[in-house]
């Protein structure tokens, strides 16, 4: 009988660790990918995934919060006193050194003023303020480093134009913006319905409780947190991680970056070297991740336990490869990681199944073609691919 087939999906995740590390596996039997580029929203959606300390260029104090926190909400602009397009220097003379920061591909996120104990970073009910920065390309927080989108929860007290702010209805929220196109529903970390109602076209996004009315705002600039491509600053790094195989070919239900499902470890082990982390599922798999050694992961590989022993061994066979940035190979037509989605239906057409669920605090459409071997999660945030997985095809 063919190895059970791995698919993102949905899978909780442990505070402060992404949805997609391999040690958070709840016997779902489902993978879901981590993400945001641009997201926790940014978690919600500042834009998965374990959430390692970054070292910090940093060193100012940190003025209070009440000198910020009933500046205006100007979309496509501004807000909490930090300019999109600011550099971080910027961010540091209003807000000081962040409580928190991770990085992500190729953002960086900052965290400040923790609302709540034992929230993870993807918790929105957890911080205050969450910036998202384009990383500049050496792995670090950097004052150069670029503002691409600020987030504030309650008990943000600012306002838009037209009076939107905390506690505003969804109703109130089209009111002022108008009839929002790009809207998705997922549940939030206490049960209640969160909608996440996105407006890439005016620059900001509005998360909407069913319980509290508005309990996130994120601005980005006007089109949304910008992708960045190959060459550009972000995750240089990390290209280490596929080496010779970073631009080859994804063959859907057949190989990605150069391994073929199929494949026994030992393939792997010669092409990648020893894994930065592995370990054994609950859905009787072994995985190998790969990090680069630094960050998130970039390369996660799945095996069939051949001799059961819980471990990776060398003929440990591989039933699922999941990429995500630097990676840039691509399929026979073109997507890759940074692809739009309407890119994807263009090629694969429509999915066979089609799920939105939060994933590393970013709301995260999954698009399956599961008949094709392959999978894809596309941020709601910035509208782009950013992870793919190629699995043996399936009903």
């Amino acid at each position: 009988m063919r190895p059970k087939t791995v698919m993102l999906g949905e899978r909780e995740a442990d505070a402060g660790r992404g949805a997609h590390d391999p040690s958070n596996a709840k016997g779902t039997g489902r993978w879901p990918l981590r993400l945001r580029p641009g997201g926790r929203l940014a978690a919600v959606l500042t834009l998965l995934l374990l959430a390692g300390a970054l070292p910090c260029a940093c060193g100012r104090e940190r003025k209070p919060a009440r000198t910020w926190d009933r500046d205006p909400i100007v979309p496509g602009y501004s807000l909490a006193d930090i300019d999109i397009g600011d550099p971080f220097s910027e961010v540091q003379a209003a807000h000081g050194d962040p409580d928190e920061h991770r990085r992500e591909g190729r953002y960086i996120y900052a965290y400040y003023e923790r609302l709540r104990e034992g929230g993870g970073l993807d918790d929105p009910y957890s911080w205050h303020l969450v910036v998202t920065l384009y990383d500049q390309g050496n792995g670090y927080l950097d004052p150069e480093d670029e503002v691409g989108a600020i987030e504030v929860s309650p008990p943000y007290a600012g306002l838009t134009s037209g009076g939107i702010g905390m506690g505003s209805t969804a109703e109130e929220v089209e009111g002022e913006f108008g009839k929002c196109l790009n809207r998705s529903t997922t549940l939030g970390p206490e049960g209640e319905e969160l909608t996440l109602y996105s407006y890439p076209e005016r620059g900001v996004d509005f998360l909407v409780s069913s319980r509290a009315g508005v309990v996130t705002v994120v601005v980005t600039a006007y089109g949304g947190l910008r992708q960045l491509e190959e060459g550009e600053a972000g995750d240089r790094e990390g290209e280490g991680v596929f080496g010779p195989y970073q631009g080859a070919p994804i063959v859907p239900g057949k190989s990605a970056a150069g391994i073929n499902i199929g494949d026994d470890y030992a393939v792997v082990k010669k092409m990648y070297g020893l894994p930065d982390t592995s370990g054994f599922t609950t859905e009787g798999m072994v995985f190998a991740t790969y990090t680069g050694g630094h960050g998130s992961w970039k390369l996660n590989v799945y095996f069939e336990d051949r001799d059961g022993n819980k471990t990776l061994g060398d003929y440990d066979a591989v039933l699922s490869i999941c990429v995500r940035a630097p990676y840039s190979g691509k399929t026979p037509k073109g997507v890759g990681i940074g692809s739009t989605q309407a890119q994807v239906i263009r090629e694969f057409g429509k999915p066979q199944r089609e799920t939105t669920l939060m994933h590393q605090g970013e709301q995260t459409n999954i698009l399956e073609y599961n008949s094709k071997g392959i999978v894809f999660a596309v941020s709601s945030l910035s509208q782009v691919v950013v992870e793919i997985d190629v699995n043996p095809p399936s009903s």
